[in-house]
């Protein structure tokens, strides 16, 4: 069974010779530049400062061939298609003065203080990187200091935030032609020429895009007080995902297996919405968007939620929810026991696999295997997940910790 056949066996909760393991297939299940550059270093992998770190703001690297093998990695990032080229990229520093190479079309400054921030192609700081800040912060809200969502406004402000910073292959304008031509070579080269189950990342982000462009508290209000105007705004956001969707998946609709979606919506404690706001104001969004997905194409529906968000489960199901990620079972209500009994028939579980808050990244390499297969002898029994960490993998991780993750996770899987 070569990897796609695996992950693919998954997705129709069926069980497979093994649980499929995942390591940056998309912006929330990878590793961190200084990590990855630290755990090359500790295998004897020359050549570190040829990390390409092409997602600025979490500074993750993109996974080398050489690595997914080793740990036998069963998925890819859909834009590892992409900027092949030598020019495509340029040097970088790192904060422990390790070098990498980053996307030469990013748009950066660099202040007298060292202060690093992400530009808009109009010159606006859209984020901000203090020299001793491992991540960009989000420093510019278009809508922030507004008293409420604008009646109205152009396509073009519902961008002008950080996270609209491209990474490949978000760095194409899928409507021009030419580009659309090469987005869809590069993920079709990606599935000819490898054996990986391919992740297409594609946002849509709709709660989320309403706190880049007004601020979580602002936006939070907004779906309560609000109503008008927060329909108003998603359903914009949702009349042009659903367009991008179209011309996704005409595209590169036979290659890829999932599209990833992103709505973090929950913290810590909780969601950041009742149940009910969920179902009233997103889900019949999130509806119309997986429904089309659904109905037009084989991909499954992922989607990247942080926190507690078991409240919310049922709606999301659904709505038409196939794969949830990072599974943050050390948020409240979400222990993997509770998961797997009460969802583990309706959606799949990509993540969950092992403890990064606690376990991960201050254990022993004995601490992090037991971690690993306790969860795997939950959330994977009779198939239904994916192995992944919770989340990406941070500079501080030891890289004897990595490696110990990664061999129980294909040993505790068989």
């Amino acid at each position: 069974m070569n990897s796609r056949e695996r992950v693919r066996r998954i997705l129709d909760h069926k069980t497979a010779d093994r649980i499929p393991i995942d390591l940056g297939s998309m912006r929330s299940s990878g590793i961190s530049t200084i990590a990855y550059n630290n755990l090359k270093k500790k295998l004897g992998i020359e050549n570190a400062s040829q990390s390409r770190m092409y997602d600025f703001i979490q500074q993750l690297a993109f996974p080398d061939e050489q690595i997914m093998k080793l740990f036998n990695v069963d998925v890819i990032d859909a834009g590892q298609g992409f900027l092949k080229l030598e020019e495509d990229w340029k040097d970088w520093t790192l904060n422990d003065g390790s070098g990498c190479r980053i996307p030469a079309f990013l748009n950066i400054e660099i202040d007298r203080n060292g202060t690093v921030y992400l530009l808009h192609p109009d010159g606006t700081r859209l984020g901000r990187k203090p020299v001793s800040s491992f991540y960009v912060d989000q420093c510019y809200w278009i809508w922030g200091d507004l008293p409420s969502i604008p009646a109205k406004f152009d396509d073009t402000e519902l961008s002008k935030h950080v996270w609209a910073v491209p990474s490949p292959p978000s760095h194409l304008d899928i409507f021009n032609e030419e580009q659309f031509e090469e987005f869809v070579s590069g993920i079709r080269d990606l599935y000819e020429n490898t054996e990986y189950s391919i992740v297409l990342s594609v946002g849509c982000n709709m709660f989320e895009t309403g706190t880049f462009l007004r601020g979580l508290a602002n936006f939070m209000i907004d779906a309560y007080t609000d109503k008008k105007g927060t329909a108003y705004l998603l359903d914009r956001l949702v009349e042009g995902n659903l367009v991008k969707l179209e011309k996704i998946i005409s595209g590169v609709g036979e290659y890829v297996d999932l599209l990833q979606f992103g709505d973090d919506l929950g913290g810590q404690s909780g969601p950041f919405m009742s149940p009910d706001i969920y179902k009233e104001v997103f889900k019949p969004r999130h509806k119309k968007m997986w429904d089309f997905v659904h109905d037009n194409s084989n991909c499954r529906v992922f989607l990247h939620s942080c926190g507690s968000i078991y409240e919310l489960l049922p709606g999301l199901i659904d709505a038409g929810l196939d794969v949830l990620n990072p599974v943050q079972t050390t948020s409240r209500d979400m222990e993997p026991e509770r998961l797997k009994k009460q969802f583990g028939r309706d959606i799949i579980f990509w993540g969950g696999g092992c403890n990064t808050r606690d376990v991960l990244s201050s254990g022993t390499p004995g601490q992090v295997r037991e971690d690993v297969k306790r969860r795997i002898d939950v959330l994977g029994k009779d198939g239904g997940m994916v192995f992944n960490q919770i989340h990406n993998i941070l500079a501080d991780v030891p890289p004897e910790n990595i490696i110990a993750m990664f061999e129980a996770a294909y040993e505790s899987g068989r």
